[in-house]
């Protein structure tokens, strides 16, 4: 069986409008097929949810930048409610070189968010609802990074960058999330398991590395990532286009009529 992985923002959703309306014949596809997208995002399990009800769609989702999974029996493992007040609680207590240059989602208020996101203030709201991490902006210099990387590190924490955030998780990712729910659709359904996944930004790479086919999805917004291994061989695929027309253009050349 195929299981399709895919980021959302900048990827299945307009990095600009969050729309996903190109994407429509694709996802039509999915339904016929009964081919399961399972989304993988830096959102939230509440910002996810009626963006999957919207898309017609009833998969597990992997949450947070891969700190959880959501609608799945494997949702209670290696997930505990106190990840994010830990998280508060290593920035509160950051030195005082490295305090004030990490502002995130905990500061700032639902109104700070919608502006620093361009999400309606109600989805907003969603986004603020944390239970493993905590995304925000970084204002020092690249040393101060490094330090605060580390000090990250040492309370078995770390920290990724997505295409807006800088985001505070668990040592955990995408790709081991999408690993473990291929190998439970595997031993639940008896055949052998496909994985395709698209993302477009330095988070989703590990993601798109561990499929067995992968996309980056094209992100004027920011830079493009750099050549990765699978390209040579055709394992890993590029879009022309951006965003969900890309996304769906290149779901639809892959998994055929």
């Amino acid at each position: 069986m195929i299981l399709v992985f895919s980021d959302l923002d900048g990827t299945l959703l307009d990095h600009e409008t969050y729309s996903f309306d190109a994407a429509r014949p694709a996802l039509e596809r999915f339904r016929d097929k009964g081919i399961p997208l399972i989304l993988a995002s830096s959102k939230t399990e509440a910002e996810m949810l009626p963006i999957a009800e919207a898309m017609g769609i009833d998969y597990p989702l992997i949450v947070e930048n891969g700190a959880g999974i959501a609608r799945h029996p494997a949702a209670t493992t290696h997930q505990t409610d106190d990840t994010y007040a830990k998280i508060r609680s290593v920035l509160a207590a950051l030195p005082t070189e490295l305090k004030g240059l990490f502002a995130s989602f905990g500061d700032w208020d639902a109104e700070t968010v919608s502006e620093r996101t361009g999400l309606p203030i109600e989805s907003a709201r969603l986004a603020r609802m944390r239970r493993f991490s905590e995304p925000g902006l970084w204002s020092g210099t690249e040393e101060q990074k490094e330090a605060f990387k580390a000090l990250l590190n040492d309370e078995g924490l770390m920290a990724v960058q997505g295409g807006r955030f800088f985001t505070i998780m668990p040592k955990t990712s995408k790709a081991e999330r999408m690993r473990a729910l291929a190998d439970w659709y595997a031993e639940t359904s008896g055949s052998a398991v496909r994985t395709i996944a698209l993302g477009d930004a330095q988070n989703d790479v590990a993601m798109i590395e561990a499929a067995d086919t992968g996309v980056i999805v094209a992100n004027p917004a920011h830079a493009p990532l750099p050549p990765l291994a699978g390209e040579a061989d055709g394992r890993i695929l590029r879009t022309t286009k951006p965003g969900p027309q890309g996304w769906n253009d290149i779901i639809l050349q892959i998994i055929g009529p």
